[in-house]
């Protein structure tokens, strides 16, 4: 019975030792679990925040290197880069055509030689008129023009500008032989706005007190006294040219027509009042936006096709198409309404 009761003693003492063991075991276990999760968690993080630091400081050092390179190039390149060969010294070498492109750079508005080349490139890409044509442009408000080709070409009745001008000069000589009452201004008038033929002839001869040559030689002393230097008048309307012709210029019209909007000539406002007026508007007005007041004059020949217009958009401008020893008129006049189209749209950048 004895023997018994110690068996069963022992059998507990070893159950609970069993039990304590195997405690213990699963405890260390646990714990050793825990640390290693710890010691993952620590390391995967430490790698992921080197490797981030590591390689953002390298990105960063690189980036800032690279800067510093690039910013050397350019210093050097600025430094070395030659001014403009103009035969003046270094420090000179700015024009008043330099501070107008860079004036218009500021306000963002296109300069004259961006407008220049875009003409250029109309001209050797869309013109198939034949002959010779000539444009020239700028800004009401502004010294430098854009031209192409200028010089002295067949006038036809764009010399009729120039009697304008001369007629208003000498306004109380010439009214002085009216047969009514406000004939000059009629005859102005209809000068311009139809390019009446008849009513220039006897504008010039009223310049001469009656004699044509006179009068003629009279709008050449207006022309050279305002610098008009490509233009003159050797014949009357519709007479032959086969002694002498009438001349003028793109240069030479918009310099008119922004003298005029500048008030510097006698009867500007009459003058560019009656452009508006123009019957004839298939040119440059053609080209520009309705609902854009544009005044303009006209000239033809057989073989020419002309037109000089002020445009009073976002910036007024002035501009003057010319073309002679034309083949292709119908061409020709498409053409000019073609430039003015591109040139409204320079101006209005």
């Amino acid at each position: 019975m004895r023997r018994r009761r110690w068996i069963a003693f022992a059998v507990i003492v070893l159950l609970m030792e069993l039990a304590a063991l195997t405690a213990v075991i699963i405890f260390k276990q646990h714990a050793d679990a825990k640390v290693t999760r710890k010691n993952a968690s620590v390391i995967e993080g430490s790698v992921i925040d080197v490797s981030e630091a590591v390689d953002g400081g390298k990105d960063k050092e690189e980036r800032k290197q690279a800067k510093e390179a690039t910013q050397a190039e350019q210093d050097s390149s600025s430094e070395e880069q030659p001014a403009a060969d103009t035969g003046q010294p270094l420090d000179s070498v700015s024009s008043e055509a330099a501070q107008a492109e860079q004036d218009s750079s500021d306000t963002g508005r296109a300069g004259v030689s961006e407008i220049q080349n875009e003409l250029q490139n109309l001209i050797n890409t869309e013109y198939q008129a034949g002959g010779k044509v000539a444009v020239c442009t700028g800004r009401a408000d502004e010294s430098d023009m854009a031209m192409v080709n200028s010089g002295p070409m067949q006038a036809a009745s764009l010399i009729k500008l120039y009697v304008a001008g001369c007629v208003y000069e000498n306004y109380e000589a010439v009214s002085a032989q009216e047969s009514y009452s406000g004939e000059t201004e009629s005859l102005l008038s209809v000068m311009i706005t139809v390019s009446d033929n008849t009513a220039c002839n006897t504008l010039v001869s009223r310049l001469g007190s009656g004699d044509a040559q006179t009068g003629m030689a009279k709008v050449n002393q207006y022309c050279a006294s305002h610098g008009f230097s490509d233009t003159h008048m050797g014949r009357l309307m519709l007479q032959p040219n086969d002694a002498d012709d009438n001349y003028t210029s793109v240069y030479d019209c918009c310099n008119y027509l922004k003298m005029a909007n500048a008030g510097q000539l006698e009867g500007a406002s009459r003058v560019l009042g009656y452009m508006q007026q123009q019957q004839r508007r298939g040119k440059i007005p053609a080209g520009i936006p309705s609902g854009v007041t544009v005044g303009n004059k006209t000239g033809e020949l057989a073989d020419v096709e002309n037109d000089a217009a002020i445009v009073y958009g976002g910036d007024t401008f002035v501009l003057c198409v010319m073309s002679e020893d034309l083949s292709d008129n119908y061409s020709a006049q498409r053409f000019i309404a073609r430039i003015s189209g591109a040139v409204y749209d320079f101006m209005e950048q």
